[in-house]
C-alpha cells in the first residue's frame, strides 16, 4: 500500500506553512514601498509591525490549516484499511462457508455459490468506489465453475 504518500508530511508542512507567510510579507512590504514611496512620495521607513504581525497570523493559519488536513487524511486511511481488512476476512468466512457447504449438501451448493457472489460483488462494488480492489473476483464464481465442469 502507499498510504504514507498520501499524507503531507510535517516538514513539508512547516515549509508550506513559511513560503504562505514569506510571501504575504514580501506582498506587504512591496505595497507599502509602492504606496509610501511611489505615489505619496513620503520617503522613511517601512512600517514593518504590521507586517510583522500579518506574516505570524499567516504562519500560524496555515500550519494549522495543513494539520488539519493532515488529521483528516489519516482519519480516511485509517477508515480504509479498517474496511480492506474487514473485506478480507468476510472473503474468506465466505469462502470456508462455501467449502463445508460442498463437502456436505453438494445439492445445496447452487443457493451457497449464488450468496456468496452476490455479498463478493457488493464488496467489490463498495472497494471499487474506494479504487482499492480489483473489479475481477478472487473467488472463482458459479459461472466459471459451471464453464470448467
Amino acid at each position: 500500500m502507499q498510504p504514507k504518500n498520501l499524507v503531507m508530511s510535517k516538514t513539508r508542512m512547516l515549509l508550506f506553512s513559511f513560503f504562505a507567510s514569506f510571501l504575504v510579507l514580501a506582498a506587504s512590504l512591496l505595497i507599502q514601498w509602492f504606496v509610501y514611496d511611489d505615489w505619496l512620495h513620503r520617503a522613511g521607513p517601512l512600517r514593518i509591525v504590521g507586517t510583522s504581525i500579518a506574516t505570524v497570523v499567516t504562519f500560524a493559519f496555515m500550519l494549522r490549516w495543513q494539520y488539519a488536513v493532515r488529521e483528516k487524511q489519516q482519519g480516511i486511511l485509517r477508515r480504509l484499511e479498517m474496511i480492506s481488512y474487514m473485506n478480507d476476512r468476510i472473503r474468506n468466512a465466505l469462502q470456508a462457508i462455501e467449502c463445508v457447504t460442498y463437502l456436505s449438501q453438494p445439492e445445496a451448493t447452487a443457493s451457497v455459490r449464488q450468496a456468496v457472489d452476490e455479498i463478493d460483488g457488493v464488496l467489490r462494488e463498495v472497494l471499487a468506489d474506494v479504487g482499492r480492489l480489483p473489479a475481477q473476483s478472487s473467488i472463482p464464481s458459479a459461472k466459471s465453475q459451471q464453464k470448467s465442469a
